[in-house]
């Protein structure tokens, strides 16, 4: 069951990363596609370059929620590093067979999860065009076990693993 949890955890930022990315035209819009996902119309990424960036940040968070060492994730959309344009954080809690025991077929939290992504495109509706020089990232922040495990691990090295503040 706790794969199947974390296939879902998994699923969702790749929405809201997709979503985000799609919503503040950081890509051309011609390079997603419209799917349906919680019974609404989405945008995922059809650009093998991002597709590849994305696999490899889900396949750290997924590593890092089967070890219960994930703290959260975020989107920074910037110019540099010193010019940071907006953040999209995160904070992933974990679930649990008896959390998701409570809502059997998960509708609740399919609900939810449409409700987190309408909220935020009527948010980011009222905010001004993105520069066309803006670029992204996602940071995925751990623990120090976690951070350590990973950062020697040939499989999980891009730069957007941090170590989360205490």
């Amino acid at each position: 069951m706790d794969n199947e949890l974390n296939d879902i955890i998994i699923e969702a930022i790749e929405v809201f990363i997709n979503h985000i990315l799609y919503t503040r035209d950081v890509y051309p819009s011609q390079i997603f596609k419209k799917r349906k996902i919680y019974n609404t119309p989405v945008f995922a990424s059809i650009y093998p370059p991002l597709n590849t960036y994305l696999y490899k940040v889900l396949r750290t968070i997924r590593e890092l929620l089967r070890t219960g060492e994930l703290e959260g994730v975020e989107v920074l959309l910037y110019k540099d590093d010193v010019e940071i344009y907006e953040r999209y954080r995160f904070q992933i809690k974990p679930l649990t067979e008896r959390t998701a025991g409570e809502d059997e077929f998960l509708m609740d939290m399919e609900e939810q999860l449409r409700a987190s992504l309408y909220c935020l495109a009527e948010r980011v509706k009222a905010l001004d065009k993105l520069p066309s020089d803006c670029k992204f990232k996602v940071l995925i922040y751990t623990n120090q076990v976690g951070f350590v495990r990973l950062s020697h691990n040939p499989h999980y090295q891009f730069t957007g693993l941090s170590l989360a503040s205490q």
